[in-house]
């Protein structure tokens, strides 16, 4: 019996032991895996942020490029007025641009002949600046209207942006600093960032990261595309992580303390990232409706300075038209004075048309709605047709003034209405001239309809494309090569800002018909009678 007890007693701390060692060996691989679990769900949730951040940047730096395409536009409307190159207007403008945007390094314009030469530069000595030469080299392929990338030297930091000025042999040159183009949002960690051009150029290397440690923590990494068509640029972002950001520490201490207690620390430990991951979503949207007006603000002030780029082109264009004749009348004999007179009177009619238009656009960015006055719709389309029907007829295309209602009269800012309906008229004129000469015709004509005046400008061209069609209002949207795309979005402002309308369609029998409408003010009482 005692035999039997001593051996039952000895046994009892055998089986605690083993008991111990099993428990233990579970405790190891169980904290193991769980170990292993949660760094990769860390290492997945820290990959996550990065693809989120690295998407927000790239979304931010794509929109950046788009505006370079929309400043090119705009200094390009300046650089396409006929005549000598005005530096002077070129060189307003770039100062605009470079202080709203100082990321652009250098505004030029090259002349891309028989002898490449720079007639413009904002900094003609700057050693980054490309050679006429080889933008030369880089357009003799494009199609006017297309933007693309002529990369600076390797290492440099900077690329150029290149754009054919239409139909002259000319080119616009934008060099941007890349290192201020993806500079990264604030709250953003510690990210090396490069960017390389489609030949795989670096034009931003990554800066150098410390030598690999054995004991150190993968690398994330980020590689996309910019969005914008013109600049294709690959935007990468790299991003070494260390043992301590690799391992969560804390839990493994605390797995290593009680394994009954994982699941409690996991659920903290979820609910902190998630927290944490919830104000960072909301500190990041916050950044984005701020990044998003201040977006806003600036496009807004490109468009109104590409609206007085291309609503003051015409007007200049006329008085350098009558200036030219004033002079060969004054050197002709015997000297035709009255034709002179004629000539300055219309410079001086046109200057004023010039100073109005300012006045209205600087209207759009002041309160208060423009001046209006009663308006009789004949004389309004007389003026018009007066104004442009010698540029028409320089085209080779007829410009048919058709039925106007008598006694129409509407309350508008008539500077505004004359250039929707000089707008239209220009448009289909330019629309027939490459056509047959008996289809080279516009026809205006006016009525009433429903309570209204309507305005149609009709033409025999080749109509509206479907793709077209439904988008005719957006802003810098052309189908023309050296189009802005601004024309027929400031017609429908200045019409909807008198209260009408404005619309555009293709006609059965072919070409488009573009219709203005205005409220009616006062008619003939047959008139209105007729119109209710």
């Amino acid at each position: 019996m005692t035999d039997t007890v001593s051996r039952d007693a000895s046994g009892e701390p055998n089986q605690a032991g083993r008991s111990a060692w099993r428990w233990l060996a579970g405790w190891a691989v169980a904290s193991l895996i769980a170990a292993a679990g949660v760094t990769a769900l860390h290492l997945r949730a820290l990959d996550g942020a990065m693809q989120a951040e690295g998407q927000t940047l790239h979304r931010v730096i794509s929109q950046r490029a788009d505006q370079h395409d929309a400043l090119l536009t705009s200094i390009g409307a300046i650089v396409r007025v006929p005549g000598p190159l005005r530096s002077d207007l070129v060189a307003v403008l770039a100062d605009s641009v470079q202080r709203f945007y100082p990321r652009v390094r250098t505004i030029a314009v090259v002349e891309i002949g028989a002898e490449p030469k720079v007639l413009f530069s904002t900094h003609p000595d700057d050693a980054i600046n490309p050679a006429p030469g080889a933008v030369a080299s880089r357009l003799a392929a494009e199609p006017p209207g297309r933007s693309v990338v002529l990369p600076g030297a390797a290492g440099s930091g900077f690329y150029h942006l290149v754009k054919r000025a239409g139909a002259e042999p000319l080119a616009l040159v934008m060099t941007v600093d890349a290192a201020r183009l993806i500079e990264a949002e604030p709250g953003m960690a510690a990210t090396a960032i490069g960017l390389r051009a489609e030949d795989g150029m670096a034009i931003i290397t990554p800066a150098a990261a410390p030598p690999a440690s054995p004991w150190g923590g993968p690398a994330l990494t980020f590689d996309k595309t910019l969005g914008s068509q013109s600049q294709p640029l690959l935007l990468s972002l790299t991003r070494q992580l260390s043992l301590a950001q690799t391992v969560p520490s804390g839990i493994i201490a605390a797995l290593a303390a009680a394994l009954g207690l994982v699941a409690w620390l996991g659920h903290r430990v979820v609910a902190e990232r998630r927290k944490a991951e919830a104000a960072r979503r909301r500190a990041s949207l916050s950044a984005d409706e701020a990044r998003l007006a201040q977006a806003t603000r600036v496009n807004a002030m490109g468009e109104l300075a590409s609206g007085i780029a291309h609503e003051l082109a015409q007007p200049i264009a006329a008085i350098l038209s009558q200036s030219q004749a004033g002079a060969r009348l004054i050197r002709s004999e015997p000297l035709d004075r009255q034709a002179v007179i004629q000539a300055l009177e219309a410079n001086a009619r046109l200057a004023k048309r010039a100073g109005a238009i300012l006045d209205r656009l600087r209207d759009y960015v002041r309160p208060g709605a423009p001046e209006r006055r009663s308006t009789d719709i004949g004389e309004l389309i007389g003026h018009v047709v007066a104004l442009i029907r010698a540029d028409i007829a320089g085209r080779g295309v007829q410009l048919v003034v058709g039925p106007v209602a008598a006694d129409a009269v509407v309350l508008v800012e008539p500077i505004a209405v004359e250039q929707a309906l000089h707008n239209l008229i220009r448009n289909a004129a330019e629309a027939v001239e490459a056509l047959s000469p008996e289809r080279r015709r516009v026809v205006v004509s006016a009525g009433f309809a429903g309570g209204l005046v309507e305005i149609a400008v009709e033409d025999l061209g080749p109509g509206l494309a479907p793709e077209l069609a439904q988008r005719l209002f957006e802003p810098f949207r052309s189908t023309k090569p050296n189009g802005m795309g601004l024309g027929l979005a400031l017609s429908q402002r200045l019409v909807e800002a008198n209260g009408g309308r404005i619309a555009g369609a293709n006609r059965p029998e072919g070409g488009a018909r573009f219709t203005i409408a205005l409220p009616l003010h006062r008619a003939a009482p047959e008139r209105r009678e007729a119109a209710e």
